[in-house]
């Protein structure tokens, strides 16, 4: 998969007033012949509206290579049939402009007159003018969707991937940053994580052969279906969904005031229902060195039978703040699930 946001960061979306803008400061000043003038100002309102939207074939190209994880997240805010109209009002503007060119064009050779001429100019500029313009709104949307992708993650399909997921406030960012170079924010808060991030491993293996693991930090899931989820809930599932590779659900057993042990597994439960088939689930019980200790039995007791009935491959204790920790399990579930399988 191609790097989106990076593709997006070269694109040039805009607005209308910025294309009038250019036209305006473009056309030729008086002094020169009647016919050179208008031919000139038909030349430049042609060249820089066509120039100024020149960015409709990038953007074509960017959108239908989009791999479905970024689809996902863009749906939560754009609308796709909206993206598809504005691109097909940019495209059909373009195609009128270069119709009204070769057409006016001639029609400047033609003129018998001074007034015929002025007129014939002034109406070539204007129905080019026009067909951008009715492309106002569109122009402003697109504007807003490649701003929006280039702050996209920038997720590598190709890589191995560990996708990291829990209630909010259970040590999914702590995890990503201890062991990864990840920039995350971390707080005592819930929902500090609004966004998906991208955090690195790479594991050094005898031979000096390495492998390279892209982790998935994901904002905190509350255990309610889909439909009621809000759009940082809906990012989180967009990584589960679309995303390949197995699934790391922090438990926090230091009894969290925000979600009790047990709807932490009714969450977990709605994730391997929705997203973990035919893929493999570890649970970490994490923030082990403050556990409660009747929310670390009952999450024992429930971790234990989710493994032996095979909905989990693994259960691990962890501190997530504890780099050892952390990098112990990461490393743990490359060599049992993702090594095994490259």
């Amino acid at each position: 998969m191609r790097d989106p946001p990076a593709i997006a960061k070269k694109i040039h979306v805009p607005t209308y007033d910025e294309i009038l803008q250019r036209i305006k400061t473009r056309y030729p000043k008086s002094g020169r012949r009647l016919f050179d003038r208008e031919m000139a100002r038909l030349q430049a309102t042609y060249d820089i509206m066509m120039s100024k939207t020149s960015f409709i074939r990038d953007l074509v190209r960017l959108v239908d290579g989009l791999h479905p994880f970024y689809w996902r997240l863009i749906e939560i805010d754009f609308d796709r049939r909206k993206i598809r109209e504005s691109i097909k009002c940019v495209s059909r503007a373009r195609k009128i402009a270069s119709s009204m060119y070769e057409k006016y064009r001639f029609l400047l050779l033609a003129s018998e007159s001074r007034q015929e001429l002025l007129r014939v100019s002034s109406e070539a500029r204007g129905r080019i003018l026009s067909a951008i313009k009715k492309c106002r709104r569109s122009l402003d949307y697109l504007r807003d969707l490649v701003v929006f992708i280039q702050h996209l993650p920038s997720v590598d399909a190709t890589l191995p991937t560990i996708i990291v997921a829990g209630a909010p406030s259970t040590g999914k960012s702590t995890l990503v940053r201890n062991v990864s170079r990840a920039n995350t924010r971390v707080a005592s808060y819930p929902f500090t994580t609004t966004t998906v991030h991208i955090g690195h491993y790479t594991l050094e293996l005898e031979g000096g052969r390495k492998i390279k693991v892209q982790i998935i930090d994901t904002p905190g899931l509350l255990d309610r279906p889909p439909e009621l989820m809000n759009p940082v809930e809906r990012r989180a599932a967009a990584a589960l969904a679309e995303l390949e590779g197995p699934i790391l659900f922090l438990v926090d057993v230091s009894g969290s005031p925000y979600m009790s042990v047990d709807r932490q597994f009714k969450l977990l439960s709605n994730i391997i229902n929705l997203y973990a088939r035919d893929r493999r689930v570890y649970v970490a019980l994490n923030k082990i060195d403050a556990k409660d200790e009747q929310a670390y039995s009952e999450a024992l007791r429930i971790a234990g039978a989710l493994k032996r009935s095979g909905a989990v491959s693994g259960v691990y204790d962890l501190v997530a703040s504890d780099r050892r920790s952390a990098t112990r399990l990461i490393e743990e579930i490359i060599i049992n699930s993702l090594l095994g399988e490259s």
